[in-house]
């Protein structure tokens, strides 16, 4: 859900200072934005007069929700153990294997046309929506225009809004299939209306691209836009290192990984044989540069970056372009590292071999659910068992880290979960209602 959040990133990377300026814009009537967006119309003539009015005439105001939502992306909020543990777990992987047998012929079509192969696009469709489960519920032209008048100096916010109009107005989606995130994303892989315009692709020989109902036009978008993004077939996205302490100062977290876009190595990027050289070995101690396909780094030549998402203490990596392809998808390092992850999941290749630095790993879903599920039976009638975060989870859990004495956190760990199996005990009747 990347691109689609390019501006997102915007405002995260820099503590949001333009969103806290564009903030005090929801106070101003949304009509005065769309009265101004409305002159912009001979700048793109491929969307008339009528299509405007006809999708703006009721639009919803939606700045309120967009600021309130940009602040709360997981993917900058908790911790990356948390995050990875709910994304590459168990369900995801069998989910991913399964689909990459039933659309195996769709897939490997893909893979020819477009050079990305099929764990890394169903990696993407994973996390992105859990193939398919997770829709959005906003309408893409609201949310859309919503964000272009939280900041109208933005022209790649302005250009979406516009786009989501020609999409409409030629056809390519229908109104009642049009919504999708609070951002104006939509589709199975979750692509910004401009994104979509510039990089749909036909998987399914419909000779049509439809991104909400045909996973193989999903999957087909995806693997364009990662193309279109420098993606080199054939090279792994990253290899989990071992690296001497000396080379901490180069870990390149989020934007300091862009010169993997570069042409040759600067910044925090060097090559493959310049990271070896350094003491820099795979996980398992084994020498760096290997010639068998699994690793990732059998050209020396290779640029590559150091990767350390928790600290020197952590699992570390040495990532490639494609991990930068990968990156400006959504442009965070736990939603990347999470696709690389599943990718290699679905590939069949091992976890990563080093611990996170942490005595709490994060629950998958399954164990969330339980926890849920225990919540309830000790009288938080509010928790659904669902699996999903919200704050009636998150205030059942304080009350529980109060009950125990510790910190009131709401955090969902593996010690609360173990201390609440052992301390099960009869469970407490809930009104079917508060259910």
């Amino acid at each position: 859900m990347a691109f689609k959040r390019g501006l997102i990133w915007l405002c995260t990377a820099l503590a949001c200072a333009p969103l806290t300026a564009a903030a005090q814009e929801t106070q101003e009537p949304l009509a005065s934005c769309v009265a101004a967006l409305r002159k912009e119309l001979p700048a793109h003539r491929g969307v008339s007069g009528q299509t405007f009015d006809t999708y703006t005439a009721a639009a919803q105001d939606l700045r309120e929700t967009i600021a309130n939502a940009t602040g709360a992306q997981p993917e900058f909020r908790i911790p990356i153990w948390d995050y990875l543990a709910r994304r590459v777990d168990a369900q995801r992987i069998a989910d991913g294997r399964a689909l990459l047998q039933q659309e195996g012929a769709a897939l490997a079509g893909i893979a020819q046309r477009h050079g990305v192969e099929p764990a890394v696009a169903v990696a993407v469709f994973g996390i992105e929506t859990d193939y398919g489960r997770v829709a959005g519920r906003y309408p893409v032209v609201d949310a859309t225009l919503s964000r272009a008048c939280l900041n109208l100096a933005s022209r790649e916010r302005r250009k979406h809004f516009f786009d989501a109009l020609w999409l409409l107005q030629e056809g390519v989606v229908k109104p009642e299939d049009f919504t999708g995130s609070w951002a104006g994303a939509f589709g199975m892989t979750q692509f910004m209306p401009g994104t979509f315009r510039q990089y749909m692709a036909d998987g399914d020989g419909s000779g049509t691209p439809d991104i909400v109902h045909s996973v193989p036009d999903a999957l087909a978008t995806t693997a364009r836009y990662l193309g279109g993004m420098g993606w080199t077939e054939g090279l792994r996205w990253g290899v989990e290192v071992r690296v001497p302490a000396s080379l901490a100062a180069f870990n390149a977290l989020e934007r300091d990984h862009g010169c993997l876009a570069e042409a040759g190595p600067g910044g925090k990027c060097r090559s493959a044989r310049a990271w070896s050289e350094a003491g820099v070995t795979r996980a398992d101690g084994s020498p760096l540069l290997q010639a068998d396909a699994a690793a990732g780094l059998s050209d020396p030549a290779t640029r590559a970056a150091l990767l350390m998402p928790a600290g020197a203490e952590g699992p570390a990596w040495l990532v490639t372009p494609n991990y930068q392809a990968i990156w400006r998808y959504n442009r965070a390092d736990t939603y990347a590292l999470a696709i690389g992850l599943l990718s290699d999941a679905l590939r069949g290749l091992p976890p990563p071999q080093v611990a996170w630095p942490t005595d709490d790993p994060g629950l998958a879903r399954a164990e969330f659910r339980e926890l849920q599920q225990l919540l309830l039976e000790r009288g938080h009638c509010e928790v659904r068992v669902d699996g999903a975060e919200g704050p009636r989870t998150g205030a059942a859990i304080r009350a529980e880290e109060a009950r125990l004495g510790r910190p009131e956190t709401g955090r969902a760990g593996s010690r609360l979960l173990a201390t609440l199996r052992e301390q099960r005990t009869e469970p407490l009747a809930c009104p079917a209602a508060e259910r």
